[in-house]
């Protein structure tokens, strides 16, 4: 289990995402008189770019569905579960926060949710009135699934860290952003829609944004999870933003590198020393090294 108290070890990873199309990441309103209806998100400066929340949720979602494939197969490591809950569904996530209405007055084994239940683990964890903090966290670590574990939820702190993505060549943009016009198509007779007209922003071929991502107290396996997760992107396969069904959002990771802080050099690098490079290759083999499946190493 791994946590915040102190320091054990930082990743960091960073790489350069270039647009091989437009893509837009839109912001609610436009603050210009002649504004489009659907904004790109700026900067106060007016410069695009992308949040991390919306990197995040992207590459989140897709881990979710790799770590949901390899439980499918009968896959674990080093014979430890891999699995993802539904973090969007409060019935359906690994740890849940009530599981009946009267959770805060039972004992905390009412009822057959107790075992996920946060509200149950804090009453197993209070004992004549003091509560057993570490008893708490290993339980939440125990019933937490693996993204969860790396990324967060209610009740964990993420170790997983994406800063906004800023434009990083907007010297050699024509222009930062563009205009296109949208309409809506009537299901039935497949062609525009009267009176359902809209336009929207986007960000041009050719941009190109800076990743920044830091992983905090993470074992390296759990950053070669997040790096195999990277691979689509590198690869070109995983879009981001809006309307990426009508072709916006695609990009490539490019210049992908990987960094860490230890223990052992923390003081240097405190003192303005560069991390240790760490081969992306060798975290990636980490993890898919101690897969197993029904007990059967798949190395």
């Amino acid at each position: 289990m791994r946590d915040f108290w102190q320091f054990e070890r930082r990743f960091i990873v960073t790489a350069i995402l270039k647009m091989k199309t437009p893509f837009s990441v839109g912001s609610r309103i436009s603050l210009l008189p002649a504004g489009s209806e659907l904004p790109v998100i700026k900067t106060p400066e007016g410069i695009p770019f992308i949040p991390g929340s919306s990197l995040k949720g992207v590459i989140r979602a897709h881990l979710e569905r790799l770590i949901r494939t390899m439980e499918a197969a009968g896959q674990k490591y080093n014979g430890q579960r891999l699995w993802a809950c539904d973090p969007l569904d409060e019935k359906e996530r690994c740890v849940i926060g009530r599981c009946c209405d009267n959770c805060e007055n039972c004992d905390g084994n009412c009822c057959s949710k107790c075992s996920h239940c946060k509200a149950c683990m804090v009453l197993r964890a209070t004992q004549d009135g003091t509560f057993n903090d570490d008893a708490f966290t290993k339980e939440l670590w125990e019933s937490s699934c693996t993204v969860c574990r790396l990324f967060g939820s209610p009740w964990l702190a993420s170790r997983v860290s994406f800063q906004d993505a800023l434009l990083k060549n907007v010297n050699d943009l024509p222009r930062l952003t563009e205009v296109r016009d949208g309409v809506g198509i009537d299901r039935d007779l497949g062609t525009a829609k009267k009176g359902v007209k809209f336009d929207f922003e986007t960000v041009p071929i050719g941009s190109c944004f800076e990743i920044r991502i830091i992983v905090e107290n993470a074992e390296d396996w759990e950053v070669g999870l997040l790096l195999l997760a990277l691979q689509a992107m590198k690869q070109g396969e995983l879009p981001i933003g809006g309307k990426t069904s009508r072709g916006l959002g695609w990009g490539m990771l490019e210049q992908l590198k990987v960094e860490r802080v230890s223990k052992e050099n923390l003081l240097d690098w405190l003192q303005g020393q560069p991390p240790v490079s760490v081969a992306s290759s060798d975290l990636i083999k980490a993890f898919t090294e101690g897969l197993t499946q029904g007990g059967v190493s798949n190395a």
